[in-house]
């Protein structure tokens, strides 16, 4: 990775969302009765979180795939 895609914002949004996703992800799977009763029996941290994952995935394949654009002013 060259020094000007590290410091790229999409990267940053994409490791949170990933970490917030993975969190929730694994609490929606270990999610015991009175959450699931809560939530009229659906799993609602696990989509989530899943939701979450891909949105961090669609904004990594975008740091990675699209060039950052340079002002040269």
């Amino acid at each position: 990775m060259t020094p000007g895609k590290t410091f790229d914002v999409r990267w940053l949004i994409a490791g949170l969302l990933g970490l917030y996703g993975a969190v929730l992800t694994v609490l929606g799977i270990t999610d015991g009765p009175a959450e699931l009763a809560k939530a009229d029996g659906i799993r609602i941290n696990l989509w989530i979180g899943l939701g979450l994952l891909a949105v961090a995935a669609a904004f990594g394949a975008w740091a990675k795939l699209a060039p950052q654009r340079r002002d040269d002013r």
